[in-house]
């Protein structure tokens, strides 16, 4: 070809690597609205993709060879692939409703279902992959002609290019097109330019010399079937499979490190796909003999192996460094992006340009000598793509959740060693010692060697990675400035311990406990706990139940703790509670969270289902009286597509007529606007919506198609004194009568509508605009209070929501919340003589470091329990211990908090040194505790009763009653601590060692442990 149409040809091939990507990450988008988005969704489809690019690649690379102009068919490819751009969206859309029909219809789940998604996957995606996987073959044909030793640089200059437009596309979609334009839009306009590069390379067709008549296949000769063919042939197809099984892992462990959003992802595969460009350029040179191609794919294999090791010398680093990154002031959601992908770089970029060296060398070598075919490449190009499909079944189904991301990316650098010194080996077959050659290849053969078993030496011995650091996620929870040390207790998870981490098919889920309790995460978020998201949990089962008497079906999407499930499992006359959950090892962790959701799994009347809420919701028929959604923040990628007016239709069609639906909302990170357009897409679709809270920082959106009502009778079943939840809603929400539920009640239809109209949000199936919205506000981080305040506004203007005072005691659950303190000051201020307020002012400024003004407070209404145990408490800090005890006993009979007032008299029972009192006030006191948003766990106090006896008192009795305490809280380290010293005392070395052992769990090291078990085990010697 000449050089002129050429440098055209390789800017047209460049835009076309730009829209296949584009229209990848457009049409897999499609695709998860109708199937999901769990992993046999993702690999169906994906596999789906590759193998029609693959087989494209094999009938149209022999398709090129008998064509007398190449490049006139290449822009007819493009010309196909435009129009079926065009129709895609309709395309996609028939298959989204065939799949709806057929799995609901036939009633297909499990094995059945995921082959019906591949089966339509593959219908539909056929047509345009095969039509793209077809261009690399094709045009590389024009390039080439008959001259075989243009084949390389030009495959290689193609393949690089195309897939530099590859980076291209996924910046533009993952940054721009999806938020900004819209799916269809970006895909007609995509669509568009496909047709002008289809025409523009037809129309340059004739300025092309296709250097003659085609040579038919079957006349061309032979190439030598040796070892080094057929290793090459192996090779095409392991080293793809390493590659995707790279691209996996290395995303598991980034999202861990950088966060889940969509940005995350686009990063990953951008510079993933940078690297493959970048690395497929550097090997654009003339076809070299056979012996130089080969060293050179055992030193493009080597750096795949050397670069991915990086990770694992380098693993302890990236926490920190993202530490700096999100901690630096000034920085704004776009400059931490850039910053996170320079560690993205670290992990992926020069494993990465070895896997592009690769692909364009291997595929030279198995290629026929004599003259350059397009079957050859097409047939690479295939067997490529075969390999490719199986890692990424096998990483995603199998690798990932039984050897764990660690232990399979080892066996990625092991797949690349072995490829690297296959390789090595036959080049270096037959070459005589000394001669010109074997001092040619020497030191290149000896660096891909040692490249090799540099990445095989670190991958064997470097140390497996801490859970507990990848786990620490630090893009989420370390934005706050800290000190070198505040760091270090940070990344050491400095007094909490990780009970349970296990990698699922989508995602990584663990437990963690500490001194107040077990919190679940996924891919290192908290997404729920045994303590402060308690409020929420149950009020989010409990909000739709209230509005719907007599609800008999629930369904909850997102299982979390299990707490909402339990919530509504608990409610009278609810014969069927229904749980989809996409992670199975979410439900793997539901016994960690017995203590509040009552082994819920195991009742007779809740059920379970591993999948994605729009598939289950699409495909199943049943209909229920309530529905609730507690999915992730949508920040998270994928989690927006169940905010959207699209979504809530279909939650909608599987309500009964007179059902209720309640959507979580955050607060945090989101400003008012965007919040606003949560609702009008939930009002949307029901006409009826209410807006209640559990906090300051959690909305439950309630909506119906008919007028919400509360009936009073109802009411009193749920949360009178004999009421099946009144339990619950007492210890969290504050609810000691039915009347004070309406605490919760933030705003009616009134409110709501003034809400809407600030809407400034457009989120949809086609614009799923919050997800990238919430992504950036994430990294921004933003406080929650202004939301919050602004909706009482709304509220007090329409007067449609709760009474100031009832809106008080709805936020005077948990104690001491800053962010309610001005809500209860108002109420206390008209109701000054009032305990309930006073005793909740006092406590918030008690806990601000107030306590001259609490002692005041608290002094005006000194008869109260709850104001003597507070009173109490002051006095104990200030040693005015005659006083404390006064006050305590005088609280205690007056039926205050036991656990917090026996747990105070421990304290000044150990102050006096009457350690037999004071063992019976802790044991009370753990006996007593409750351990709920109202009344908590008095873990400060125990410790300050604790300490001393740990070390004073009679060493049985010491070591029973830590025992005992231990027993109770096993997740506070301090108990732990003060059991093994106490253990020391009471001669009960082994114990002593457990306990010191323990301590490693949650990030402490006692220096002088092993000294003091020593000593204690030589004294119970002698």
């Amino acid at each position: 070809m000449r050089s002129r149409a050429a440098q055209g040809y390789r800017l047209l091939f460049f835009l076309s690597g730009a829209t296949g990507l584009v229209y990848e990450l457009l049409w897999v988008r499609l695709l998860y609205q109708a199937f999901g988005s769990t992993i046999q969704s993702v690999t169906t489809v994906v596999a789906a993709y590759m193998g029609g690019l693959g087989l494209g690649a094999w009938l149209l690379g022999r398709r090129a060879d008998r064509h007398p102009r190449p490049a006139a068919l290449y822009g007819k490819l493009e010309l196909a692939i435009g129009a079926f751009g065009i129709v895609s969206p309709l395309v996609l859309d028939l298959a989204r409703r065939v799949y709806v029909a057929t799995a609901a219809g036939l009633g297909l789940a499990g094995g059945a279902s995921v082959a019906l998604r591949f089966g339509l996957a593959a219908l539909v995606l056929l047509i345009p992959t095969t039509l793209m996987g077809g261009t690399l073959p094709v045009l590389t044909r024009a390039f080439t002609g008959d001259e075989r030793e243009q084949l390389k640089p030009a495959l290689a200059g193609l393949y690089g290019l195309n897939t530099l437009g590859a980076v291209v596309g996924t910046a533009v979609t993952g940054f721009f097109l999806i938020e900004y334009v819209g799916i269809r839009a970006a895909l007609f306009g995509t669509a568009a330019l496909n047709l002008a590069i289809g025409v523009i390379a037809i129309r340059s067709a004739k300025f092309t010399d296709p250097g003659g008549e085609p040579a038919e296949a079957e006349g061309v000769v032979a190439g030598p079937r040796d070892a080094l063919h057929r290793t090459a042939l192996v090779l095409l197809a392991v080293t793809a499979f390493a590659s995707l099984l790279d691209e996996i892992g290395w995303t598991r462990v980034l999202v861990m490190i950088v966060g889940g959003s969509t940005y995350a992802f686009t990063l990953i595969l951008l510079v993933f796909l940078l690297g493959i460009g970048l690395g497929s350029a550097l090997v654009y040179g003339r076809s070299a003999p056979r012996r130089d191609t080969a060293v050179h794919a055992a030193l493009a294999q080597g750096v795949t192996a050397a670069g991915a090791a990086l990770l694992f010398l380098g693993f302890g680093v990236l926490p920190l460094y993202i530490l700096w990154v999100v901690q630096h002031t000034g920085w704004g959601a776009g400059a931490q992006l850039a910053w996170m992908g320079v560690a993205v770089g670290g992990v992926v970029l020069v494993p990465a340009l070895g896997m592009g060296m690769t692909f364009p060398l291997l595929a030279d070598l198995v290629a026929r000598p004599g003259a350059a075919r397009g079957r050859d490449v097409g047939g690479a190009y295939a067997i490529n793509t075969i390999g490719s499909i199986v890692g990424a079944a096998l990483t995603g189904f199998v690798l990932v959740v039984t050897l764990g991301t660690d232990l399979t990316l080892r066996l990625g650098i092991a797949v690349n060693v072995v490829a690297a010194l296959a390789l090595a080996v036959l080049a270096a077959r037959g070459v005589a010692e000394h001669s010109p050659e074997h001092r040619r290849l020497r030191p290149r053969l000896l660096t891909a060697a040692g490249l090799a078993c540099v990445g095989l030496a670190t991958a064997a011995a470097a140390p497996r990675w801490s859970t507990r650091l990848i786990d620490a996620g630090p893009t989420i929870y370390g934005r706050q400035h800290m000190t070198a040390d505040e760091r270090r207790v940070f990344l050491d998870h400095w007094g909490v311990r990780q009970l349970a981490y296990k990698e699922g098919w989508n995602a990584t889920v663990s437990v963690w406990e500490s001194g107040v309790g077990r919190t679940l995460k996924v891919n290192g978020k908290a997404d729920a706990s045994d303590h402060g998201d308690m409020d929420t949990q149950i009020l989010l089962g409990l909000a739709p139940v209230a509005a719907r008497a007599n609800a008999a079906s629930a369904l909850v999407i997102g299982y979390g703790s299990g707490v909402t499930t339990r919530a509504l499992a608990d409610v009278p006359g609810m014969a069927r509670v229904h749980v989809v959950e996409i992670e199975p090892a979410v439900l793997a962790m539901s016994d960690y969270f017995s203590r509040v959701n009552g082994d819920v799994l195991h009742r007779s009347n809740v059920s379970a289902v591993v999948d994605d809420a729009r598939s289950a919701l699409q495909i199943h028929p049943e209909t229920y009286d309530v529905i609730v959604s507690e999915p992730s923040n949508p920040w998270v990628a994928g989690v927006a597509t169940l905010y959207t007016p699209e979504f809530f239709r279909v939650v909608r069609r599987r309500l009964a007529p007179d059902g209720v639906f309640c959507q979580w909302v955050q607060l945090y990170q989101l400003p008012l606007p965007v919040v606003a357009g949560i609702v009008r897409n939930v009002r949307a679709v029901f006409p009826h919506v209410q807006v209640w809270f559990s906090s300051p920082w959690d909305l439950m959106v309630v909506g119906s198609a008919n007028p919400l009502r509360y009936d009073p009778a109802w009411l009193d079943r749920l949360f009178g004194a004999h009421g099946a939840v009144a339990g619950l809603g007492r210890e969290y929400l504050a609810v000691d009568a039915p009347g004070d539920y309406f605490g919760h009640f933030l705003l009616g239809e009134a409110g709501v509508a003034r809400l809407v109209a600030l809407a400034d949000l457009t989120h949809t199936d086609d614009r799923p605009a919050l997800e990238f919205v919430a992504a950036r506000r994430f990294l921004d981080s933003e406080g929650v209070g202004v939301v919050f305040d602004s909706l009482v506004t709304i509220a007090a203007s329409t007067r449609d929501g709760a009474a100031p005072t009832l809106l008080a005691k709805g936020l005077s659950v948990p104690a001491g919340d800053r962010f309610a303190l001005p809500y209860i000051e108002a109420v206390w201020t008209a109701h000054p003589r009032d305990p309930l307020w006073a005793v909740s002012v006092a406590t918030t400024r008690l806990g601000l470091g107030d306590t001259a003004f609490a002692e005041t407070t608290l002094r005006s209404v000194s008869e109260d329990p709850a104001a003597q145990v507070l009173l109490g408490r002051i006095a104990i800090e200030r040693g005015q211990n005659a006083d404390a005890g006064a006050l305590l006993r005088r609280a205690l009979a007056g039926g205050a908090d036991g656990a917090e007032i026996h747990a105070g008299l421990a304290v000044l029972a150990g102050r006096a040194r009457r350690w037999d009192a004071a063992a019976r006030e802790t044991r009370a006191a753990l006996a007593t505790a409750k351990s709920t948003l109202r009344h908590p766990y008095p873990r400060d106090l125990l410790t300050a009763a604790l300490d001393p006896i740990a070390v004073d008192a009679p060493a049985a009795l010491a070591e029973s009653l830590l025992a005992a305490a231990v027993a109770s809280r096993g997740g506070y380290a301090r108990f732990h601590e003060l059991h093994g010293i106490a253990s020391i005392r009471a001669g009960r070395c082994d114990t002593a060692a457990d306990e010191f052992l323990t301590l490693l769990e949650f990030g402490i090291t006692r220096a002088d442990g092993p000294e003091l078990v020593a000593r204690c085990r030589r004294g119970a010697g002698n």
